[in-house]
């Protein structure tokens, strides 16, 4: 049960970072092969896996406090006109 809640976070990272904020798919094709890798050990997994959670985090809040900022200033528009 837990892999598949593991697998089905990083295929949502993967969407959101790929799709909505332009990651390419080469990037995350590297980043999943070298995280099953030999090279890569669950410390080394974590720290990839948590580091591009952040980066989509940071990314989401960008995109909806910019949107929110955008209806604050039509808002103010009707308000003064």
């Amino acid at each position: 049960m837990f892999k598949l809640i593991k697998i089905t976070f990083i295929v949502f990272c993967i969407l959101t970072t790929t799709v909505a904020f332009g990651k390419s798919s080469s990037y995350f094709e590297n980043t999943l092969v070298h995280m099953f890798s030999s090279e890569c050990n669950k410390k080394c997994r974590e720290e990839i896996i948590k580091s591009e959670t952040d980066f989509a985090v940071i990314l989401l809040l960008k995109v909806v406090s910019q949107n929110l900022q955008q209806q604050l200033l039509k808002l103010e528009r009707q308000v003064y006109d």
